[in-house]
């Protein structure tokens, strides 16, 4: 006969099986060939593998992907990248449609505005121009100096080199500023273009709406 010391000492051991048992989980997931496996313990060469886990009394309980390749996370970063490029781009547009709309009247206000920013641009070029013209008439003299030098038979001075030199690149500067600022104009035409456009646009699907 168990004395009663033994008896709660079985009676702890098969609370504790019956626990264990209780909260066990076990581990399914399919291998190379297509074979279904179980197990309670999942082996470390399993691991990289999609798995479902199950509770004692074999119910699903949830799936454990199998982790991420490199070449996975690198697309899923590009993708959320480009969702995020997309969401800011979208807001962009709806800040600027609220802008035409608060800013303009109508499109006359539009085009004022469009004709300002050109000429404040042709201003800027008609005066780099000015300077193109002082600096080729500076190389013709410089240019007529050296042929002075040269048809006399003497050395041209160094002083009149570096000068040419310099000249040659100040004018180098004036015709990339003469190139940017022609195309600065053609944008600020073609962005204004854009606005009139989406400005009617806007107007359209307000007075539809009213």
């Amino acid at each position: 006969m168990l004395r009663a010391k033994d008896l709660i000492y079985l009676l702890s051991i098969l609370a504790f099986c019956l626990v264990s048992f209780a909260n066990a989980q076990f581990y399914r997931w399919v291998d190379d060939t297509g074979t279904i496996h179980y197990s309670d313990k999942l082996p470390p060469t399993e691991s990289q593998r999609e798995q479902d886990l199950l509770n004692d009394q074999g119910r699903f309980v949830k799936n454990i992907p199998a982790p991420k390749t490199e070449g996975q996370i690198e697309e899923d970063e590009h993708l959320a990248k480009l969702e995020i490029e997309k969401n800011e781009k979208l807001e962009k547009s709806i800040q600027r449609d609220h802008l035409l709309l608060a800013l303009y009247l109508n499109v006359e206000d539009i085009e004022r505005l469009r004709d300002e920013r050109i000429e404040t641009v042709e201003s800027a070029i008609k005066i780099t121009k000015i300077r193109k013209i002082k600096f080729t008439k500076k190389l013709d003299d410089l240019y007529a100096s050296e042929n002075r030098f040269a048809t006399t038979g003497q050395n041209i001075p160094p002083w009149l080199i570096k000068s040419r030199e310099h000249y040659h690149e100040q004018l180098a500067n004036v015709e990339d500023i003469l190139a940017i600022k022609e195309r600065e104009k053609l944008k600020i035409k073609q962005r204004f273009a854009d606005d009139i456009n989406r400005y009617l646009e806007l107007k359209a699907l307000k007075s539809a709406a009213e």
